[in-house]
């Protein structure tokens, strides 16, 4: 008997150990548990879909456009940010003097009107992509200017420009050209997968429910999440935030302030931020209305 042979047969045996713990023993073991404990009732699934809608936010879908950036101060991923500020040098990481990826530069007057949000100034992130604490916090270099007049753009570094593995966590078209971004106002429910709301979901809990009209709830409730989280599209400033791992607050309530999106980068055919990954920033409301970004917080995580 080959080697190979020998441990898919090994394999096959633990798999089909597996199958037959989970059918004979776990299933009716969670379905002794369910039969146990309180139904789901009509009006806890009710009232969880209320307060989803009740929390709907402005949003400001962002979309990637196909072409070079037409001015220096218009929204984009990546390329060549703007010269603003006093400080106009690119951020480096403190530790090596390697320099930061340019994430993005918004221009809110780009924006449609987006309540709580600037009308004008531009914003611009930077980071490494790299974790600082416990939370999911990442390093950031956040730059302001509410009257931004200058036509200067930055000149991107050439260890930037190069393709190595120092940058491979961000798109080479967006990291080395710049992706400029057209905005639509929506409104958009809050995320069942987030914090507050994923502590009070009964779909996730083992328990069945008390009739017909709360079994058919919580038999769509995968798909209505999945058509909430679909209409907030790829990248976007406001709504509410996605993650691929779990939303940082759910375990860190030194976070639970963060209630705005400054910015949320996703990924589709253009963005390549690691494995999948999503980048939010996020600051408090209060925050929001002082104009006092460097509050704000930057998370990445992927799959």
């Amino acid at each position: 008997m080959s080697t190979l042979f020998f441990v898919a047969t090994i394999f096959a045996v633990i798999i089909a150990g597996l199958y037959l713990i989970e059918l004979f023993v776990l299933q009716p073991k969670r379905l002794k548990e369910a039969e146990a404990a309180p139904r789901i009732t009509l009006t806890e699934v009710q009232s969880f879909w209320d307060n989803i809608e009740q929390s709907s936010l402005p949003i400001a879908k962002a979309t990637v456009q196909k072409r070079p950036p037409n001015s220096p101060q218009e929204s984009r991923i990546g390329g060549s940010p703007l010269a603003i500020g006093d400080d106009t040098s690119w951020p480096k990481r403190l530790d090596d003097g390697f320099p930061l990826a340019f994430v993005a530069q918004i221009n809110f007057a780009d924006l449609p009107p987006l309540e709580g949000f600037p009308s004008k100034g531009i914003l611009q992130i930077f980071s490494s992509f790299e974790w600082i604490d416990d939370v999911k916090g990442c390093d950031r270099i956040i730059r302001w200017d509410p009257d931004p007049v200058s036509d200067q753009l930055m000149t991107i570094p050439d260890e930037i420009q190069q393709t190595t593995p120092r940058v491979s966590e961000f798109s080479e078209k967006a990291r080395r050209v710049g992706l400029p971004l057209a905005f639509e106002l929506g409104v958009v429910p809050g995320n069942p997968d987030n914090w507050p709301f994923e502590a009070k979901n009964p779909w996730m809990e083992n328990r069945l429910p008390e009739n017909d009209d709360a079994a058919a709830i919580l038999d769509d409730w995968g798909d209505r999440t999945d058509r909430i989280l679909a209409g907030y599209g790829n990248h976007w400033v406001g709504g509410h935030p996605t993650f691929i791992q779990a939303d940082p607050r759910i375990d860190n309530p030194e976070c639970r302030h963060l209630d705005r999106v400054v910015f949320h980068l996703g990924y589709d055919d253009d963005i390549k931020l690691g494995d999948s990954g999503v980048l939010n920033v996020m600051i408090s409301r209060d925050a929001l209305a002082k104009r006092d970004f460097q509050s704000a917080y930057l998370t990445w995580d992927c799959s």
